[in-house]
């Protein structure tokens, strides 16, 4: 099968027309320069050489500030932002270890224009001005650095993007954090948003010897647990020729998030056919209601039910450790030689249980499920309704997973004469995420009764005994639905809500129904090298170049159980997935009687933060869980309960990047003000090389190796390799101007990109076979790394203006030109060779009677994207006593980034909000400060935004996904016993906001709504 590449349309703000841009800059600013250097009397140069004196005043008043509180803190921050000469922002220790922060992302969630994404009520990823983590770089100690953890299947599961993983890290471990949203030649390209450094501590921060302490103890009001924080640090410096730190950083924390879910919605079609016009699906519909009474397949069509809707209860166990070592070497005072370690470890365990109705799949699994009574609202949404024969499910899970993180870098600044400067970085980081194991067992009550509610004025006890004679007209107002199950109980009889809730906990009715396996591994590893110059040509003018290399390599494995018996002589699979083969058992062996257990007894409890509807049957005391352990001491033994590795989702990925640049920064007086700036360019050579296993060698189940020519191979297959180059230049020109004494401009233009997701740069295929259950005939295929980068031409205007002492007023309107990728699909008839070299296996079909619906990820044009950012800082020192003592930092970004997305069904193309892009940011945090006691409010706004579009549940109708505005309520406080000791008192989410996702992009309906409640912390910090 050929692979077809999309041309991508000329962008409107060119490449080649910023190039000349830049060079023709470069021109009118070298020109004057090189004219002054050949001048015969250096003494000319008195006014250049002033704005170079007042430019290193300024460094040096920066570098003496001392930091004294948090506002101290912003001080030294607003001072570097001032003389900075692109878009800067910075954020010091103290900063860092005063805010609520359970990790290094909340902590970086209160930078203008940083949003963060969460997961079990902390923070796991960031997006920076508008658009989403794919696009923001991230080093550490100036190493460019992947790190991958897990969360829940709704929050994305495993991370294999090259979005970085914050929630890893402690935010005591760093003591400063810079983020730059304009590229510079000298910086490392990948981050088209920005890029952000995090600096761990070094000993010659701290002129004499120092140890510090953080002691807390954690409360989350849901799992009602105490858990411990601690940090330490202990540094010790001989004169700042030698000097040596350590340091520690330990956290336990339980948060419980419960609620309701129900994974998706399905539209009933039962009219679909194959060709035909009026079809709601892109494939044969795997969900559908069976008509009875009132309600026909005609009056029935086009409606829409939850997939699988159920209260869920996710709790999770994070035990979080950091440690860092720091050696600093001068050996004389032109030399300084750093050596640092970083090591990072995330150890998770998550209970997760789920009372559920499975609505879903009843066609393949060939499950009735009637409508008995429906009420709908005008977006044909069944906002409530009864319904029979539907199997009801409640399940346990527990997922565990260690997030390790390791890396070590070797760097040094070396003033080799007076005007001339080396730096350089060695680096080695390895990233390892391992999930042993995600088990799910189940206990399933077939052809049960089942009524849920999303509207108020709808009780669904009611609901279940009364036969329809209509559509009932309803509304979808309440966030947490009404569910009323009746557990193997045909429709026809009324039920009290006590009657309701004695047969959900009689165990009798249940019996196992699922016992899953699943495991993944996913390594890393990144090494990395630079070695760059500085040659100060004279006062006003300094040449950067640099060179660097960095290889990284990652390696990716899936395990499950949802293979199917093989017969390897005929290369043919029967039977249901080894997952389900629980079923075949004797009923004495999987009898509910054996594994139920109520939730209370289990030790969970439900409602402390949902505001559980009083018309549902299902609440803590009426909930009937599975016996984990009970399960699992049962079946794990089990041939069936074997995980097998899924060869089509294996790869092992190889990137190479060298890159070298060369900058001319500038510093001259223009009409009697300082104009610095930038200007230069990097080019980078990209190698890509992809890995899939070869599946010729692998059995049709998928899970088989030692097929034909691989049984002679170790491990029973051998590999496939597809590699790429590219290339690209990036030039950047980055300008401020004193427009006053306290009014700074800046102008930068440049071109970025971001290097696509590390599983999109796979040629891994995944493929579902039609057959007699499941007609699809799907392929997907790994874009492969021929896949281009995202690429951006990108202009940044800003205006600041300094009013005050520490306060600041800013400005910035910026636009970038962003290419894009989104899948194609196409469809094709394949021949039985193209089949065997995809390793599809259609049994006794004609391959002339399939027609496969391929989909791909391609590149495509250029989108343009506007944004400004606003910014407010101020203490009220100019307010009486006792307001002066208080001030506030805010700031709000707003994006217009819409991508023409085609509508799967209709295949037009409409213009929608990108990808993981908020329209609407901002945060504030309103502080106080006077003499030994210190507060401050943060809170933190993200607008709703798509997480991603998804067509990959065409059998469903679903379109796309995304996240509701979500706003939240820190408090941090502190009291100075004395120099050395003070204690505090943080609190974290203190409006108790929810997590909302929906689906459809269209008519957005709730896929999860969940709570984690609020966190306290009280501690005390000392230092000695």
């Amino acid at each position: 099968m050929t692979q077809h590449k999309k041309t991508t349309g000329k962008p409107q703000f060119t490449c080649q027309a910023l190039s000349h841009a830049i060079w023709l800059g470069l021109g009118l600013i070298a020109a004057p320069a090189l004219a002054q250097q050949t001048a015969a009397e250096p003494a000319a140069d008195t006014t250049a050489k002033t704005a170079s004196s007042k430019a290193k005043a300024k460094a040096e008043e920066i570098e003496v500030i001392e930091v004294s509180g948090f506002r101290g803190s912003l001080n030294v921050a607003l001072a570097a932002k001032r003389e900075a000469v692109g878009s800067k922002e910075t954020i010091l220790a103290e900063d860092l270890g005063k805010f609520p922060d359970l990790n290094i992302a909340d902590s970086l969630a209160r930078v203008p224009g940083i949003a963060i994404e969460q997961d079990a009520g902390e923070g796991r990823q960031i997006s920076l001005r508008g658009l989403g983590a794919t696009f923001v770089k991230t080093t550490i100690n100036g190493m460019e650095s992947a790190s991958a953890g897990a969360a829940t299947d709704a929050s994305g599961g495993a991370n294999k993007s090259r979005a970085f993983d914050f929630n890893v890290f402690a935010s005591e471990l760093f003591t400063q954090i810079d983020v730059n949203k304009t590229a510079a030649a000298e910086l490392e390209d990948g981050g088209i948003s920005g890029n952000v450094n995090l600096q761990t501590a070094r000993p010659f921060q701290y002129q004499d010897d120092k140890f510090a302490y953080n002691l807390n103890a954690r409360y989350n009001d849901v799992a009602s647990e105490v858990t411990p924080r601690a940090s330490l640090m202990f540094s010790k410096n001989w004169d700042n020729t030698f000097g040596v730190l350590l340091s520690a950083a330990y956290s336990e924390g339980l948060v419980q998030s419960e609620g309701a879910t129900t994974v998706r919605w399905s539209v009933n079609n039962p009219s679909w056919k194959t060709g035909n016009a009026g079809n709601k699906l892109t494939a044969a519909p795997v969900t559908q209601l069976d008509p009875k009474g009132v309600y026909t397949n005609a009056n029935m069509e086009g409606l829409w039910i939850p997939r699988i809707p159920r209260y869920s209860i996710f709790n999770k166990q994070q035990d979080r450790l950091g440690l860092t070592a720091a050696a600093q070497y001068r050996p004389h005072d032109n030399l300084l030689l750093n050596f640092d370690l970083l090591h990072a470890k995330l150890d998770s365990t998550m209970d997760e249980f789920q009372y559920s109705a499975l609505l879903r799949g009843n066609v393949s699994s060939k499950t009735k499920i009637f409508a008995e009574n429906l009420v709908t609202d005008a977006n044909n949404t069944v906002v409530a309704g009864t319904l029979s024969g539907v199997p009801i499910r409640s399940e346990a899970r527990q997922d565990v997973s260690t997030s390790d993180f390791n890396q070590a870098t070797f760097s040094g600044d070396w003033q080799i004469s007076d005007a001339l400067q080396m730096t350089f970085l060695a680096g080695l980081g390895k990233s390892d995420l391992d999930i042993p194991y995600q088990r799910t067992f189940a206990l399933d009550a077939n052809n049960s009764t089942f009524a849920y509610s999303y509207d108020s004025n709808i009780d669904p006890v009611s609901l279940i005994g009364t036969k329809g004679t209509g559509f009932g007209s309803g509304t979808m107002n309440m966030d947490m639905p009404a569910f009323a199950f009746a557990p193997g109980q045909a429709f026809g009889k009324s039920y009290t809500q006590a009657e309701l809730q004695a047969l959900m906990l009689n165990p009798d009715l249940y019996k196992v129904g699922l016992v899953r396996n699943r495991n993944q591994q996913i390594n890393s590893e990144n090494t990395n090298f630079s070695v760059n110059f500085k040659y100060e040509l004279n006062d006003e003018l300094t040449l950067k170049w640099g060179l660097n290399q960095r290889e990284f390599t990652t390696y990716n494995a899936q395990y499950d159980n949802a293979w199917k018996v093989l017969n390897t002589t005929t290369n043919k699979t029967s039977g249901d997935a080894a997952e389900s083969l629980v079923l075949g058992l004797p009923a004495a062996r999987i009898a509910g009687a054996l594994y139920g257990i109520s939730l209370d007894a289990a030790g969970q409890h439900f409602g402390k933060a949902a505001d559980v509807p009083g018309s549902s049957t299902l609440t803590a005391g009426s909930w009937l869980t599975t016996d984990y352990q009970k399960v699992m001491a049962a079946f794990s033994g089990e041939s069936f309960f074997q995980a097998k590795q899924r060869y089509n989702a294996t790869y092992d990925i190889e990137e190479k990047v060298t890159g070298a640049f060369v900058q001319l920064d500038f510093r001259y007086e223009l009409a009697g003000r300082e104009l610095r700036g930038n200007i230069g360019g990097r080019y980078i050579d990209n190698t890509n090389t992809s890995g899939i296993v070869n599946l010729d060698h692998i059995y049709a189940d998928g899970y088989t190796a030692g097929r034909g020519e691989g049984a002679a191979l170790d491990g029973g297959h051998g590999w496939r390799y597809t590699e790429s180059n590219g290339k690209d230049f990036l030039p950047s020109l980055n300008l401020a101007y004193d427009l006053s004494e306290e009014l700074v401009g800046r102008l930068s233009l440049s071109r970025a990109i971001t290097r696509p997701a590390i599983a999109d740069l796979a040629s891994a295929i995944k493929v579902n076979t039609p057959d007699d259950k499941d007609p699809t005939a799907t392929i997907e295929m790994g874009a492969g790394p021929t896949l281009r980068p995202y690429e951006s031409d990108q202009v940044d205007l800003a205006l600041e203006w300094y009013f005050d002492e520490e306060a600041l007023l800013a400005l910035s309107v910026f636009y970038k030109d962003i290419t894009g990728l989104s899948k194609g699909s196409r469809q094709e008839v394949l021949d039985a060779d193209q089949l065997k070299n995809l390793g599809i296996d259609l049994g006794t079909r004609d391959p002339a009677a399939v027609t496969w619906d391929v989909t791909q990820l391609l590149n495509t044009p250029a989108e343009g994207v506007r944004g400004v950012e606003l910014i407010y800082q101020q203490p009220f020192s100019f307010l009486p006593e006792p307001w002066n003592r208080f001030g506030v930092t805010s700031n709000l970004t707003w994006i217009d980034y819409d991508r023409d997305i085609a509508d799967p069904m209709t295949k037009s193309v409409i213009s929608l909000l990108a990808e993981e892009t908020s329209r609407l940011n901002y945060n504030w945090t309103l502080y106080y400060e006077h003499n030994d006691f210190s507060a401050r409010l943060s809170y933190n706004f993200r607008e709703r935004y798509i997480k991603e579009y998804l067509d990959k549940y065409k059998d469903e109708g679903n379109w796309g996904r995304g996240y509701e505005d979500k706003g939240q309520l820190n408090l941090s406080s502190r009291y100075k016993i004395n120099d050395n000791l003070s204690v505090s008192f943080e609190a974290i989410n203190l409006t108790n906001a929810a997590t909302e996702q929906w689906s459809d992009v269209y008519t957005s309906r709730p896929v999860e709504y969940l709570l984690t409640g609020r966190q306290y912390l009280v501690g005390i910090r000392g230092n000695f």
